[in-house]
């Protein structure tokens, strides 16, 4: 039986980080830094669908496949992408994960809307990592000296309305998925 939950445990996380890496390559360029991407929509379902253990383990393999130099990042991969701007992002996808992993494990009388609330959060987070990265780097590490409104201007607003959709049908197909997904595991 144990073995029987470790290949669905490593199955289920390989499958959802390849769904992560397939959401950074559909994107939509921006004029700004930062193409629109539904890496967020994968990320939000990750975490709402799977146990914490699980989804940790999927967003922890996303990461190290980017890290190692695979372009599955939306901007490429390898180590040095850790110091280009929008690195705060796919750090916030981490913490974000943890986040409504443990907030969905409290989850007794599952609703709609306690998805949104827990999506809701979790784009959050993803954001408040992302931007003050994002500001890090910029004004810090390439020494510019960029203001608080341009960084919400450019990390932030452009991003509002698509992540709106993702919060809603991440919610909505989490929702939805959770009882078979409860069966599987």
């Amino acid at each position: 039986m144990k073995r029987r939950k470790l290949i669905t445990t490593l199955t289920l996380s390989a499958l959802f980080c390849t769904l992560i890496c397939v959401g950074s390559f559909i994107r939509i360029p921006m004029p700004n830094i930062m193409p629109i991407t539904l890496q967020t929509f994968f990320v939000l379902l990750t975490a709402l669908v799977l146990p914490l253990k699980t989804s940790i383990l999927a967003i922890c393999g996303y990461i190290l496949l980017g890290l190692i130099g695979l372009p599955v990042f939306s901007g490429g991969g390898g180590l040095g992408y850790v110091l280009m701007p929008n690195f705060g992002f796919i750090i916030g996808f981490f913490i974000a994960t943890v986040t409504i992993g443990v907030l969905v494990q409290k989850l007794k009388n599952r609703k709609l809307w306690h998805y949104i609330i827990i999506s809701l959060l979790g784009i959050t987070v993803i954001y408040i990592s992302g931007v003050l990265y994002f500001a890090f780097i910029t004004n810090v590490y390439n020494n510019n000296n960029y203001s608080v409104v341009w960084f919400i201007q450019t990390a932030f607003l452009p991003f509002v309305p698509k992540e709106i959709v993702c919060l809603i049908l991440s919610s909505i197909t989490a929702f939805k998925i959770k009882l078979y997904m409860t069966r599987v595991l």
